[in-house]
């Protein structure tokens, strides 16, 4: 019996393999004044001047407030205060809203460090850019690739939005998931 592989499916798989040892090489250290720390690719852009949550952008192709270009990605991750006492399904559901869900799972992390994410909830769903009668043809999506966590009753969400089709998709989640993973609570700045 003759196996053959095909080229077209493993050489894009070795290529983002690549990209990620790349990406993930070089990471630095985001202190917030809310109380947790989380790394983030060096080579991508901090935005905003916020200190109690950390959003980054792939790239400086000038992303306007949540907008982002085509074959760009922006992460955020922050810790949710509003309203007080939250379920995890509240905050969930909330983040569904006016979405469409893809998929929902759990992913345990083994060996989790006190103060950290023991597991996390990956939410994926997607959103029209522009109502669908607004565009004569095919509605844009932006895929959000969400990944939640509880660490000592509080709620921290780790938020990856990039267009529907992006070939970067893999890597970007990839990234996004180890910044999840990274966050550790510490002491409150006073």
């Amino acid at each position: 019996m003759r196996i053959t592989v095909k080229y077209s499916v493993l050489l894009p798989a070795l290529i983002v393999a690549l990209l990620a040892q790349d990406k993930t090489s070089q990471w630095k250290v985001f202190n917030s004044s809310a109380g947790f720390s989380v790394t983030y690719p060096a080579d991508w852009f901090p935005k905003g001047i916020s200190t109690d949550r950390l959003t980054v952008l792939s790239s400086k192709k000038g992303a306007q407030a949540t907008i982002i270009a085509g074959g760009e990605a922006m992460i955020s991750v922050s810790e949710e205060e509003e309203p007080a006492n939250q379920t995890m399904n509240e905050v969930v559901n909330r983040y569904l809203r006016d979405t469409t869900l893809v998929s929902r799972r759990e992913i345990h992390i083994e060996g989790a460090a006190s103060r950290s994410c023991k597991a996390l909830n990956e939410i994926v769903s997607k959103e029209g850019i522009v109502p669908p009668e607004d565009v004569a043809g095919r509605v844009p999506y932006v895929i959000n690739t969400q990944y939640f966590c509880e660490i000592d009753s509080h709620i921290y969400v780790t938020v990856l939005r990039n267009f529907e089709g992006d070939r970067q998709q893999a890597l970007y989640v990839q990234i996004a998931q180890q910044m999840a993973k990274s966050l550790r609570v510490v002491q409150k700045v006073k």
